[in-house]
C-alpha cells in the first residue's frame, strides 16, 4: 500500500515540476520576443495545458503570444480565451489599462476649428 502511495505522490510531483518548467519556458520566450509581453501576459500551466491571460495591443501580438507558447516543448494545449486585445476607437487617445486618472483634457478632433 505504501509503495502505491509513493508512486502516486511521485507522479504528481513530477507533473507539478514539469508544469513549472513549461511556465518558465513560456514566460522566457515571451520576454525574449518582446519584454512588454513577458510583463503583461500571465502564464499558468496544468498538465501541459498553458493558460494565457492579460492584455496585448494588437491581434498580431495575440497570435504571436500563442505561437511562442505553442513552440515550447511539452505544451499540449493552449487556452488563450483570457488573452485580451485593447480596442481603441478611431480618434481616441489610447490609455494603458492601469493608468492613473487625470483631470487633464486633451482636445478631440471635434474641438478643432476647420480653418
Amino acid at each position: 500500500m505504501k509503495l502505491h502511495s509513493f508512486r502516486n505522490y511521485s507522479h504528481d510531483l513530477e507533473t507539478v515540476v514539469h508544469d513549472t518548467w513549461i511556465t518558465t519556458k513560456v514566460k522566457s520566450a515571451l520576454t525574449r520576443a518582446e519584454p512588454a509581453l513577458g510583463m503583461n501576459i500571465h502564464v499558468k500551466t496544468h498538465a501541459g495545458t498553458v493558460s494565457l491571460s492579460g492584455r496585448v495591443n494588437t491581434h498580431r501580438q495575440c497570435e504571436q503570444v500563442v505561437a511562442l507558447a505553442r513552440s515550447v516543448p511539452g505544451v499540449v494545449e493552449i487556452d488563450a480565451r483570457d488573452l485580451l486585445t485593447h480596442v481603441f476607437t478611431p480618434g481616441s487617445h489610447p490609455v494603458p489599462p492601469n493608468a492613473e486618472e487625470t483631470t487633464e483634457r486633451r482636445p478631440s478632433s471635434e474641438d478643432q476649428d476647420d480653418h
